[in-house]
């Protein structure tokens, strides 16, 4: 059982890293020099009907993404428990169900963004929450192998990743800060309506 879940997680770490280089072609924060000049002819200036439209789309794919009211209360009950979610038991079970969801609905989320148009008027939030969502994915897919081996490394650094989750999750946090800040000042500019759940 214990080689079945790390196998499902591995599927998903790997779901989430192809997902992200699949998006990254069409749209790339930190794309080399040699695709640059292809990201920036695919991005062009919108007619205000458009701008609207790809708020509309984009609004659908941050409501499929983000928690609903009862998620968001499990996962803020389950992380106040601190590590007593990573002892065996019914807690620990109830956390990897919410991580594998989460997980999911942000790797759904950098495809959808990934397929959005590039306009030049709301690449920054383009930008900002396809950032976001694959940060999310990666963060929560990391919560999900600490559960399953507190000592396991981050390949990159070497690093314990139970030592990093906290302070990546307050730099998601502050990133989300930033993004609805920009989210905001581009629907002002252009007459969209606040987004809503």
């Amino acid at each position: 059982m214990k080689s079945a879940k790390a196998l499902t997680l591995t599927k998903l770490t790997a779901k989430i890293v192809v997902v992200a280089l699949v998006a990254s072609f069409g749209f790339n924060v930190n794309c080399p020099a040699s695709c640059a000049g292809q990201i920036a002819a695919s991005v062009k200036q919108a007619t205000p009907a458009e701008i609207k439209q790809w708020f509309v789309s984009y609004d659908q794919i941050r409501r499929q993404a983000q928690l609903t009211p009862n998620e968001r209360q499990e996962a803020d009950n389950l992380i106040s428990k601190g590590l007593s979610v990573l002892m065996p038991g019914e807690e620990k079970i109830v956390a990897q169900a919410l991580l594998t969801k989460l997980v999911n609905k942000y790797t759904q989320a950098v495809t959808a963004m990934g397929g959005l148009p590039l306009y030049a008027q709301t690449l920054p939030v383009h930008r900002g929450y396809f950032q976001y969502f694959t940060s999310a994915g990666q963060l929560f897919s990391d919560y999900l192998k600490v559960q399953n081996d507190l000592f396991v490394v981050d390949q990159s650094t070497g690093q314990p990743l139970l030592s990093q989750l906290m302070q990546r999750k307050q730099q998601l946090a502050d990133l989300d800060t930033q993004i609805k800040q920009v989210d905001k000042q581009v629907r002002a500019q252009f007459g969209v309506p606040a987004y809503q759940y």
